[in-house]
């Protein structure tokens, strides 16, 4: 018995032009062919290389160009808000995958789902004895039609932290053994520490998307208050506004100012851009310190974990499920706070033997997660096995 990861449609399945849900499905993939498994992915296509994984069906999402502004764009949003469904089109593409599982016979293998509760609602209707998993990523709410059928439509409703879980339960009424969480993990082989710490300045890192979300803004001016008494360390920001790469906007161009406002303090910033996942383990290892800002409700955050299985001290924002990752083996600060970041920072600049604790300390609560464990979670909830 198999099972079919239908990615939401917000993704992609690609290592360079999507995100955490299209790591999530490539690396539960990986473990379930070490287990003699081979799932069937089906997502939406982008011009972009795929992973290459043999089961996959990728489907062209029904896009009507320049809609925008458009008497035939007002007309396809009233229809949206009159039928409920999350966007434009969305129910022309869910349609599409059913097509697609009706076509490659996948009809009778369980399915789990990622975000995109009408997709969950859909495939019910449908596939009346489907098995359906469904696993949030993010707190994602959708139209009151949809929610009040939810319930009813899937056998296991889960999250990725039990704060998406806590969410899932309170949003949809879903409560006992038919809501879990389904934590992440980590590649232990590939996001290891370094052989020897890097010599030199401290390395300060952040990896993400470079929004306002995210924080990165955040980390800056917390290094410019700590440059002030003590410069000698250096900031790396790995990402990009978008997965692809950066389009101008102000908070690029505040990110540009508030780093050159650090490098005239003497702190030389180091901005590459999109960082590919398998460049990705390589330059977390230039790093010593690993800062984890987001201003929003980080779900489980891939990069909060990927930071400490790298040996990383870590520094996290107390917001969403960052706090179950963290568990006591990183410091915590308060949302938006940049006066705690930045006392934080002063701590580990300062005592090399601490932030070199914080790092096995890192390491090892890391340990306590991996892609296996994901796998496990997700035959027990499929029932398939």
């Amino acid at each position: 018995m198999s099972v079919v990861f239908i990615n939401c449609t917000g993704e992609t399945f690609t290592p360079t032009r999507s995100g955490a849900i299209s790591t999530w499905i490539w690396e539960v993939c990986r473990a379930a062919q070490k287990d003699g498994v081979e799932p069937w992915v089906i997502s939406r296509s982008v011009d972009a290389e795929p992973h290459p994984w043999p089961n996959k069906v990728l489907i062209d999402y029904p896009w009507i160009p320049q809609l925008r502004g458009t008497g035939l764009g007002r007309v396809f949003k009233i229809q949206q808000q009159m039928t409920g469904w999350g966007h434009t089109r969305q129910k022309a593409y869910i349609n599409r995958v059913l097509r697609a599982i009706h076509a490659n016979g996948l009809e009778k293998m369980p399915f789990v789902l990622h975000n995109d509760p009408e997709m969950a609602v859909h495939l019910r209707r449908v596939f009346p004895k489907a098995r359906i998993v469904h696993l949030f990523h993010n707190a994602n709410p959708c139209h009151e039609k949809f929610r009040r059928a939810y319930g009813t439509a899937v056998d296991i409703a889960a999250g990725v932290s039990d704060f998406i879980s806590r969410w899932q339960g309170d949003y949809f009424g879903i409560k006992g053994d038919k809501l879990r969480t389904i934590y992440n993990g980590v590649d232990l082989e590939r996001f290891a520490p370094a052989d020897r710490t890097p010599e030199g300045r401290a390395v300060i890192n952040f990896v993400g998307r470079t929004d306002a979300t995210k924080g990165p803004d955040i980390l800056l001016r917390a290094a410019r208050q700590v440059a002030a008494k003590n410069p000698n360390f250096a900031v790396q920001i790995l990402g990009a506004r978008f997965y692809w790469g950066t389009e101008p906007d102000e908070y690029q161009t505040l990110l540009d100012t508030l780093s050159n406002d650090l490098e005239q303090e003497g702190v030389p910033v180091r901005r590459p851009g999109v960082v590919s996942r398998n460049a990705l383990p390589g330059e977390l290892r230039k790093a010593h310190i690993h800062v984890v800002p987001s201003r929003w409700d980080e779900p489980f955050g891939l990069a909060t974990l990927e930071g400490m299985a790298s040996g990383l001290a870590v520094i996290a924002s107390r917001t969403g499920g960052t706090t179950e990752v963290v568990d006591g083996a990183g410091l915590l600060f308060e949302r938006d706070s940049t006066d705690q970041l930045a006392d934080h920072l002063t701590t580990l600049l300062g005592d090399v033997k601490l932030r070199d604790e914080y790092g096995v300390r890192a390491r090892a609560r890391a340990e306590k997660f991996s892609w296996a464990r994901t796998w496990t979670e997700i035959q027990k909830a499929t029932g398939a096995w």
